[in-house]
């Protein structure tokens, strides 16, 4: 499936935002691995981007890798997980830093399954994915586009 190819208007950032989008801007926070700490995740970065079509798929996939994280790592076994977000121009990445699990995150082919699709939106909604780490620890992340043009 495509990424999306959802956009932002032009006029919902205002010029100091603009100006400043010719570097990047960085966000982290750590979050106890509970699943109602998703939420909370949700509402921060809800609150960093300007309301678009492009700031709703970064929350969503967000989402979808703290839940994994919370779900199928250490980090849900008393742990904790550490969400990164990088907004650039183009491109927001979204990464999230887990306490690692004996196996790698497992894409799901079947989209009428009972559970595991949340990578198949992830990859959906991005131009890039990627894993790097071991059963130690593990960072999963993706690019999603942010188009400025109208």
């Amino acid at each position: 499936m495509p990424a999306s190819n959802r956009s932002c208007a032009q006029d919902t950032a205002s010029p100091a935002v603009s100006a400043v989008l010719t570097q990047e801007l960085r966000w982290r926070r750590v979050f106890p691995g509970e699943e109602r700490q998703l939420w909370l995740l949700r509402r921060w970065i809800a609150a960093l981007l300007p309301e678009c079509p492009a700031r709703d798929d970064v929350v969503c996939v967000a989402t979808e890798l703290g839940t994994n994280a919370v779900r199928h790592t250490a980090s849900g076994q008393g742990g904790r997980f550490i969400a990164e977000v990088t907004w650039s121009s183009q491109v927001v990445r979204v990464a999230v830093a887990d306490s690692g699990a004996p196996t790698e995150p497992q894409l799901v082919g079947d989209p009428l399954a009972d559970h595991g699709r949340g990578l198949l939106i992830v990859r959906a909604l991005s131009v890039r994915t990627g894993v790097v780490g071991d059963a130690r620890a593990r960072l999963v992340w993706a690019d999603i586009a942010w188009n400025n043009a109208p």
